[in-house]
């Protein structure tokens, strides 16, 4: 399967109908075949991932799940299951994992990425959504998510956020480059 597998072309045209362009980015990312293998299994299930940005004054919601290593936070995100429209998957993540009611102001970008384990490949995408809403408490309803804390940052850390997934290590090395992207991506297009 290559990424056109993944997107469907009449969402994408509807959904800058209605936000606007789309800013694409493509990335191609080396990995170990652990990880590799635990992508292969997450597309069985998933056609990519929702990434929710959720400005509030006191800056972009991050959160940590008990099973990351110490002091590691990230933008919340979620799969776009088969067969599921991308806005249906956004609503229900923002429901699962945060308890929130959200509008989206706007769709920042669709990114396209190519796994690769030795000279096997695979395709993923995340869209990248700005939203509002929820000014409440941050409380995830969907307790297999294993969410533990939440926190805000200024835009202006989410760099430094980057840098620090990108600098985990060992088991953790692949995972934080795939996830540090979508922060660069943000903290750039905002």
């Amino acid at each position: 399967m290559d990424i056109a597998g993944l997107i469907n072309p009449e969402e994408i045209e509807n959904l800058a109908r209605r936000y606007g362009p789309i800013e694409r980015r493509s990335y191609s990312l080396e990995m170990g075949r652990r990880y590799f293998e635990d992508w292969q299994k997450a597309l069985a299930k998933r056609r990519g991932e929702v990434v929710l940005v959720v400005q509030r004054p006191a800056g972009v919601i991050l959160h940590t799940k008990d099973f990351y290593l110490s002091g590691t936070y990230r933008l919340p995100s979620g799969g776009v299951k088969w067969g599921e429209r991308i806005l249906q998957a956004l609503h229900r993540e923002a429901q699962e994992e945060m308890g929130l009611d959200v509008e989206v102001e706007r769709l920042l970008g669709l990114l396209e990425y190519e796994f690769r384990y030795q000279e096997e490949t695979m395709p993923f995408v995340s869209y990248v959504f700005l939203v509002r809403g929820g000014e409440g408490g941050l409380v995830p309803q969907d307790e297999g998510e294993r969410i533990t804390s939440f926190r805000q940052v200024p835009l202006a850390e989410l760099p430094a956020v980057a840098n620090r997934l990108r600098g985990l290590e060992g088991d953790w090395r692949d995972w934080g480059e795939f996830r540090a992207l979508a922060h660069d991506f943000v903290a750039e297009m905002m």
